[in-house]
């Protein structure tokens, strides 16, 4: 069993499969979206469809679910359109430009607020091995300490998550060009070696704390439903 599924850089929630989600669809998994997968989709059919690719050992990539995978029943996200608005697409394969690469699976994307001109960032890098994830997270530690404030805060998304109430340590970052919460998300899957480095932040010289509770509902929008770690940055 898996958390969930990337199908064209949707999520579907708890489908079960032979395996789990590749790699190159890791890199916008956590990145919020106005669509999002209804009570209506057919979670059975879906996983007929990947036991019978996983039986003919057809490599499951993004391609090929986007080919084989039936969209009904994907909605919109009536909470996230409520309050921002994706602009242009989520770009996956790149970093954000405002931090080092710290993996080839990265991602990101930009949003815009209902009613004002506010604009937010949200950015996550994927590692696959404990070895590459500690070297990227020492490294961005570095960066952030070089060219901005850091300083480790208690968040609390209660009230923008659809699950439990959830409190966590985030690291906070502020410059001149972004500022925002860093989080780490390890083996969410339900499996040791899936590591996750994401950051949910502004654009632009703006009071932080003015801002929190856009960011807080833009991390409840994506925030992992099963096992697994949640912290902030260690140097």
């Amino acid at each position: 069993m898996v958390a969930g599924l990337c199908v064209g850089f949707i999520i579907l929630p708890f489908v079960s499969l032979t395996g789990y989600p590749p790699a190159d669809c890791m890199q916008v998994w956590y990145l919020p979206s106005p669509d999002y997968v209804s009570a209506d989709f057919n979670v059975s059919a879906v996983e007929a469809i990947l036991d019978d690719l996983a039986a003919n050992r057809t490599c499951i990539n993004e391609t090929i679910l986007a080919e084989h995978i039936p969209l009904e029943g994907v909605a919109v996200n009536e909470t996230f359109a409520g309050y921002f608005s994706l602009i242009c697409e989520r770009k996956a394969g790149v970093s954000p430009s405002f931090f080092p690469v710290l993996s080839q699976y990265c991602g990101y994307a930009n949003y815009s607020r209902t009613g004002s001109d506010d604009q937010y960032l949200a950015g996550e890098w994927y590692f696959d091995g404990i070895k590459e994830f500690l070297q990227a997270e020492k490294e961005l530690c570095r960066y952030l300490e070089e060219h901005g404030r850091v300083s480790t805060v208690e968040l609390n998304i209660s009230k923008g998550s659809r699950y439990s109430p959830k409190s966590f340590d985030a690291t906070k970052y502020e410059c001149e060009t972004t500022s925002g919460y860093f989080l780490i998300y390890k083996n969410t899957f339900g499996r040791e070696g899936d590591y996750f480095i994401v950051y949910y932040g502004t654009v632009g010289s703006v009071d932080l704390s003015n801002q929190t509770p856009f960011l807080k509902a833009l991390i409840a929008d994506r925030y992992p439903t099963g096992s697994g770690i949640v912290g902030h940055l260690k140097s």
